[in-house]
């Protein structure tokens, strides 16, 4: 097993297997979490997501975001299947973002990353850096995570992401081919740190690849989605999902848009209304 993988099988001691999670993840900027959640559950995930959102295939750059050919992120609602605990925010997620980002930590997005038959190797890079005019990013903390659950095998065929491991700390930057390229099953999952130089490769298969995908940032930063994207909503969550969550989720997920009916609200303000009422 590579030095970057960590197993959460049945049977693993799951705080042994969060510190060696979190070890990896603060050496390589990337964790492969084995054996993460039951292919049960994923399997309902997927069959509920082509279901519910059917046109997740299609590219709408208004409704979608992403600057290469074949690939784009798609938004979907936070509902049956996918709030569940493991797949919403599973308790070894929140772990590992608690000790990374701070225990004030936000989910940011929550969405689908869809590459399309024919999608070609991107080029590298990191999904964000805070100053990209100052060489010093590899001396500061995360400030996000990029969270990629795959709803199909991530393979030589269907294509996964490869990662240049240790590049988040890397002085200067990095050169050369990236040397991790994981094969990730339903099931398992790959955590990383935003500054880890990263690339997603070929889709050579007949077949879309989804992956459900995830931001958790520290509560200071946020995401800003292309211009373009004018109807792209990054995180839908259903009303009555949130009202069941308990607080502290709430307030996780409170850069959500809850979704009732035909109607968006923003959950800071249902949060603010709550808050207002208990005082």
């Amino acid at each position: 097993m590579s030095d970057a993988r960590v197993s959460f099988a049945n049977g693993a001691d799951r705080e042994a297997a969060v510190a060696e999670a979190l070890a990896v993840l603060r050496r390589e900027g990337v964790v492969v979490l084995d054996d993460l959640v039951d292919p049960g559950l994923i399997a309902r995930c997927k069959a509920e997501i082509e279901a519910n959102h059917p046109e997740y295939t299609k590219v709408d750059r208004a409704r979608n975001y992403g600057p290469y050919p074949g690939r784009h992120t798609a938004p979907i609602c936070v509902e049956g299947s996918l709030a569940e605990r493991d797949i919403f925010l599973s308790p070894v997620i929140e772990a590992i973002a608690t000790a990374m980002l701070g225990k004030n930590f936000l989910m940011d997005s929550l969405g689908l990353l869809v590459s399309l038959p024919g999608a070609a190797d991107q080029a590298g890079h990191p999904d964000g850096v805070l100053f990209p005019e100052a060489p010093i990013e590899h001396m500061l903390p995360a400030f996000a995570l990029a969270f990629s659950m795959p709803l199909v095998p991530m393979d030589e065929v269907s294509g996964t992401t490869a990662f240049w491991r240790g590049s988040h700390r890397a002085v200067g930057g990095v050169t050369g081919e990236h040397d991790f390229a994981p094969i990730v099953r339903p099931g398992s999952a790959i955590l990383w740190d935003f500054r880890t130089r990263h690339r997603g490769l070929a889709n050579r298969g007949e077949r879309p690849r989804p992956v459900i995908y995830s931001v958790y940032s520290r509560h200071w930063w946020v995401e800003i989605h292309p211009p373009e994207a004018t109807r792209y909503e990054k995180f839908l969550l259903a009303r009555d999902v949130y009202d069941d969550l308990p607080p502290r989720l709430q307030r996780r997920a409170s850069r959500a848009k809850l979704v009732d009916g035909d109607s968006l609200t923003p959950a800071y303000e249902v949060g603010i209304r709550a808050g207002e009422m208990a005082c």
